[in-house]
């Protein structure tokens, strides 16, 4: 196995061979020159060989793709072979594959999560030399191998679960089928005379002991040590012996001032630079750098009167997790760029959200990825790349190719302290228990013998610092129950439930829920022409992946809003149904802080543009839902609640202790205050304060309540909706704006839902599809290019 290098220079001690390649398709149809890192898939349609397969129906023509192999090619020059040692290296390929140098046969590649090394100085002669990688069908191996081992339960595709390949390519509910093939990743030769550090970590093993830890390979008849720097200070020299999986160093030194790192809102996510040097004798041979966070992850399980708690606590400190479940960012790998990440997560810590779980059917994902999260204080929840399905743990073959997978992802990502959870697999043990997951080996479901004894291993002897968890959801008396362990709430949506019925729910913690909306009107632009912009029609059903899933957005529809006046009111409606669905669930969950003690709704972003559960569609536009999340993530939220014959105010609080004035006012839709009541709070650190319970004489049927908690110079505003426009007319706000310098005022009449201000030039905004209280206009920052702004009235019939 090999570990990726963060450059690649051929002054490093290495011959790059990305770049571009010759690549042919075993039927002869194509032949064109192609790019490494990348994709068949991505260079046919850079090309202009195939069409975009994310516009109209598109997407169907590439499933004759996944039948093809593939053969890339390319020559390189080599100017000496005066080192010891010449490795190919092989960070990332897609996904069955056999390669070759000068013809002769270099070894197979089985796995798309894992990188490959392999010793090629025998193969290689000075000057020119050619390498050739053939990539086999991603699914005609696999339908071979389920014919002769039997059909699983995996859905759609059910021969997904014999390839080590991201199970999302075979298409998913949210997801386009395009099983990509290609070197996805860096490829180069790798020179060198002597051993090399891989792996080189710290931990804290408890709040002031640091451990350093990493692996040495390739070791000769040597005596070797390891020397580490702490942001360029000498901590300690460590002897290199012989472990568990090969040669390693380990050491330990106490923390002293270094700064520990905590999550977002929590704390400073302090990081260190930590220099790891091997040393033969006085020479320097190989070196890791990285910037590592130090802190300690449990989860506290204790039992109490509800069944049993799952609270995170770093540094001792509990976590209310406030976050968003995490997809690849593009069914075509390739075209993902480090920008792309970048943009999303700063999105997503500029939303409040302080953790995503990377989920189990995508990709371990780029190192850029957690590298961001490490900075902004983005906590990971890491499943193992195994979901919604049963995998032939039975067969030898594959059990240990899992068990590579694992432990190779472990080694590469364990310095991370953004992540701060390995779980086994998505969804596999609830279906064990609850689906047609009836397959069984030695009395054990298929898969668990991974999740139950392998990963878990793997993760002790590899990564003590961060809990393991066997799947998502688990716990309990069963998997998906509500009693115990982390809970995927899909009553609501997939089973027709409204949304109210989050309202219910007792869950411990929300590892998923959601609710689907349509994506940007920009972005339903780019891949329907206008005659095909109805709901039902063929584009869209074919961007919709969810059986049923334009029925269900229409159902919700009609249940809050009654008729519809077009496919514009469809868009913006199901946005704003989303919007308030989730925040219902997370406003409820909240209240029950450390009952219920996160919650991490699917999903934060899209592979392709589509109808789905995200809050930021593909092209990075943020859905109503990506607003609301910013203001129900906030370190204080301010609740005002229907108990029936009474309203509830209340405050939560995720930060220290904070005095302030809240401001209550109801309202009805025509524009009558019911009620209006101000309140001088003293918030304890870390609480929920019950402010006040009153009884409203008139009924609340029509009315909107508006919440706003002025603390020092910040300002947290929340709204709560007990009016049902399918049944009370929505009148006329009668918006209006000013826009003087940098700041943007508008005002309404009458209470305005769903304010909408769309831009030019697709900015995100400082906020946007907020209510507005006739006593209080809305102030944010301007937006740079020409604006409109509408309201839920603009989209009723």
């Amino acid at each position: 196995m090999s570990y990726p290098k963060t450059q690649l220079n051929e002054d490093d001690n290495m011959i790059d061979l990305c770049g571009k390649w010759k690549v042919t398709d075993d039927g002869g149809e194509f032949k064109f020159e192609g790019t490494v890192p990348g994709t068949v898939q991505g260079d046919l349609v850079n090309l202009k060989l195939m069409p975009h397969p994310y516009i109209g129906e598109n997407e169907k023509l590439f499933r004759r793709l996944e039948e093809k192999s593939w053969e890339y090619s390319k020559d390189f020059e080599v100017k000496k072979l005066d080192k010891r040692y010449y490795d190919l290296v092989i960070e990332g390929i897609d996904t069955l594959a056999e390669v070759y140098i000068n013809g002769a046969f270099v070894g197979k590649c089985e796995d798309m999560f894992i990188g490959y090394r392999f010793p090629v100085k025998d193969l290689l002669k000075t000057g020119k030399n050619t390498i050739r990688v053939k990539i086999l069908s991603p699914i005609k191996v696999p339908k071979t191998l389920e014919r002769n081992y039997g059909k699983l339960y995996a859905g759609e595709e059910s021969a997904r679960v014999y390839i080590r390949k991201a199970q999302y390519s075979y298409g998913w509910d949210w997801g386009a089928r395009i099983a990509t093939s290609g070197i996805w990743k860096n490829i180069y030769i790798e020179e060198r005379d002597d051993a090399y550090l891989e792996g080189s970590t710290a931990y804290l093993e408890d709040i002031n002991t640091v451990k350093v830890t990493g692996y040495v390979r390739a070791v000769g008849d040597r005596d070797y040590t390891v020397k580490v720097l702490v942001d360029k200070k000498e901590i300690g020299q460590f002897q290199v012996r012989a472990g568990f999986n090969g040669y390693l160093f380990e050491g330990k030194f106490e923390r002293g001032n270094l700064e520990l790192w905590y999550p977002k809102g929590y704390g400073k996510s302090a990081l260190h630079n930590f220099e790891f040097k091997l040393f033969d004798g006085e020479k320097e041979i190989s070196s890791e750098k990285k910037r590592i966070g130090l802190r300690t992850v449990k989860i506290i399980q204790e039992k109490d009167a509800e069944g049993e708690s799952f609270i995170f606590e770093i540094n001792g400190r509990r976590i209310f997790a406030k976050g968003a479940d995490w997809i690849p960012s593009d069914n075509i790998l390739s075209w993902l760029k480090d920008e792309d990440y970048y943009m999303l997560l700063n999105m997503a810590a500029d939303a409040n959200i302080n953790m995503l779980r990377v989920w189990g059917g995508g990709i371990y994902e780029n190192e850029k990825f957690y590298e961001k999260c490490d900075e902004l204080g983005i906590t990971v929840w890491q499943d193992f790349m195994f979901a919604c399905a049963e995998y032939p743990d039975n067969l030898e073959w594959f059990r240990e190719l899992a068990g590579k997978e694992a432990r190779y992802n472990v080694i590469k990502l364990r310095y991370h302290p953004s992540i701060v959870l390995w779980c086994g697999n998505n969804e596999n043990n609830w279906g064990f228990e609850e689906w047609n997951y009836n397959h069984r080996h030695n009395g054990e479901h298929l898969g668990n013998v991974l999740y139950l004894q392998d990963f878990p291993k793997i993760c002790a002897e590899e990564d003590p610092s961060r809990p393991y968890w066997p799947s998502s959801p688990y716990g309990g008396s069963m998997a998906n129950s509500d009693e115990a362990g982390d809970r995927h709430v899909w009553n609501v949506w997939s089973n027709w439930v409204d949304y109210k019925g989050y309202l219910a729910d007792k869950s411990r913690f929300v590892s998923e829920f959601g609710f689907q909306s349509a994506p940007d009107p920009k972005t339903v632009d780019f891949f329907a022409k206008k005659s095909e912009k109805e709901i039902f029609g063929d584009v869209m059903v074919r961007h919709n992946k969810q059986v049923e899933g334009p029925e269900r957005i229409m159902k919700f529809i009609h249940n809050h809003f009654g008729s519809v006046k077009n496919f514009d009111s469809i868009i913006y409606l199901s946005q704003i149904n989303q919007a308030e669905a989730i925040k219902t669930g997370v406003d409820h969950w909240r209240e029950r802080k450390y009952r219920t003690a996160g919650t991490l709704y699917w999903q934060l972003n899209d592979s392709w543009p589509v109808f789905s559960w995200s809050s930021v569609d593909y092209f990075k536009r943020p859905k109503g839902l990506y607003y609301y999340t910013k203001r129900f993530y906030a370190e204080l939220l301010p609740l005002v609640k229907n108990d029936g014959d009474e309203l509830r105010v209340i405050v939560v609080n995720d930060s220290e202790m904070v005095e302030g004035r809240l401001e209550l006012e109801l309202w009805t839709l025509s524009g009558k205050k019911l009620v209006e009541k101000s309140y001088d709070v003293r918030i304890p650190s870390d609480s929920v304060l019950n402010v006040d319970n009153f009884k409203v004489s008139e009924s609340i049927e029509e009315s909107i309540g508006f919440v706003r908690l002025k603390a020092g110079s910040k300002v947290f505003e929340n709204h709560e909706v007990f009016a049902n426009f399918r049944r009370t007319k929505l009148e006329d706000p009668h918006i209006a704006f000013e826009k003087s310098g940098n700041t943007l005022t508008i005002k309404a009449e009458k209470p305005a839902l769903g304010v909408r201000i769309t831009t030019e030039r697709d900015e995100i905004l400082e906020d946007n599809f907020f209510a507005i209280s006739p006593d209080h206009p809305k102030q944010i920052k301007a937006p740079k290019s020409d604006f409109k702004i509408f309201s839920m009235y603009d989209f009723l019939k």
